[in-house]
């Protein structure tokens, strides 16, 4: 199973208002991203991240330039491991970067694939929603909020006896 981040927009109201409003959410997964691997720039510049390609130009610039100096096989394994790096990274910094922005986390879903994601959030999202639930969860919390005291018939145990200590 894949966590998904979900983030909203900066003008993003509350799902209770317009449903045309949640084809605005992002669910970002947390995982390594084959696409980001294989296609670094492609990818930066498909989600828009301009401050992350040009770290990433400049960290793989210099890397490149040092691995040059020792030898041609330093540089592919340099090369490599900046593009495995980056695959493992890529969700992370896209996170970042929306929240740059102004994007804002709404919660954490954990599915198979994204289509799922939706489902179960949007599901729980629901669930707080209704009043029904919402009734529920208040006697739920202020059951727990209350202390159990154990009882035998009508009388309190205290420890292992009845009633209260009466030991000093």
């Amino acid at each position: 199973m894949t966590t998904f981040v979900v983030m909203a927009p900066p003008d993003f109201e509350t799902l209770a208002g317009d449903p045309r409003q949640t084809d605005k959410l992002q669910f970002v997964p947390d995982r390594f991203s084959p696409l980001a691997f294989v296609f670094s720039i492609v990818w930066m510049l498909v989600h828009r991240l301009w401050l992350v390609l040009l770290g990433y130009l400049a960290i793989t610039l210099v890397i490149e330039i040092v691995a040059l100096s020792i030898n041609e096989a330093a540089m592919a394994v340099a090369a490599l491991a900046i593009s495995l790096l980056f695959g493992f990274e890529a969700q992370a910094l896209r996170r970042w970067s929306l929240g740059r922005k102004g994007w804002r986390t709404l919660g954490v879903v954990d599915a198979v694939n994204r289509d799922e994601a939706e489902i179960r959030f949007f599901h729980g999202e629901a669930r707080k929603l209704d009043p029904v639930y919402q009734s529920v969860e208040k006697k739920t919390q202020r059951a727990a909020r209350e202390p159990i005291v154990p009882r035998i018939g009508s009388e309190r145990v205290v420890g292992l006896t009845l009633g209260p200590e009466t030991r000093q």
